[in-house]
């Protein structure tokens, strides 16, 4: 009986890892491009960060007050998002529901004499720049219309929703 040698032939799914393995390199290298054209040797300017935050409890609310400073983390850093430019504008928070006749219904949130939720609103004063259509607060972090960001105050963790982004001047 002849044993026949099957040799290693080159396939279709070698050369998908090859070319899978290719992009993954040129992809890393272009990111380390990318890092070099944003550099923090730029001018930062000012913007004006509008932001949302639904459900929040008046106990913390109230303390939104001018000049509070908002910080995120980037990367394992804390790092300065931005300063509030007024107390923020709190309404009695709302939840969009359907009735049974498949209407929507604005809901309000019961309240009680010690606390109950707001949906707040404000505006932070950032330094930033823009390249490319993209926001980069502090000259590092990306921010855009309808991101979630996790902040940080003295007194309270919370979660905002960016409305809009304005140069100021």
């Amino acid at each position: 009986m002849k044993e026949k040698r099957m040799g290693r032939r080159f396939g279709l799914l070698d050369a998908a890892l090859i070319v899978f393995l290719l992009l993954a390199l040129i992809g890393a290298w272009q990111r380390e491009n990318l890092k070099e054209l944003f550099t923090v040797d730029e001018v930062l300017e000012e913007y004006t960060v509008t932001f949302e935050i639904k459900k929040v409890r008046s106990t913390t609310g109230e303390l939104l007050k001018k000049d509070v400073a908002f910080t995120l983390e980037d990367d394992g850093e804390r790092m300065l998002l931005g300063t509030l430019v007024r107390d923020v504008a709190a309404s009695a928070a709302t939840e969009e529901l359907r009735d049974a006749e498949g209407n929507l219904v604005d809901v309000v949130y019961p309240e009680d004499e010690y606390e109950y939720l707001w949906d707040v609103s404000g505006e932070l004063r950032c330094a930033g720049l823009v390249r490319d259509d993209t926001f980069l607060v502090g000259g590092k972090t990306y921010l855009a219309r309808n991101k979630v960001v996790a902040v940080q105050t003295e007194t309270a963790d919370l979660e905002i929703v960016i409305k809009d982004i304005v140069k100021v001047g």
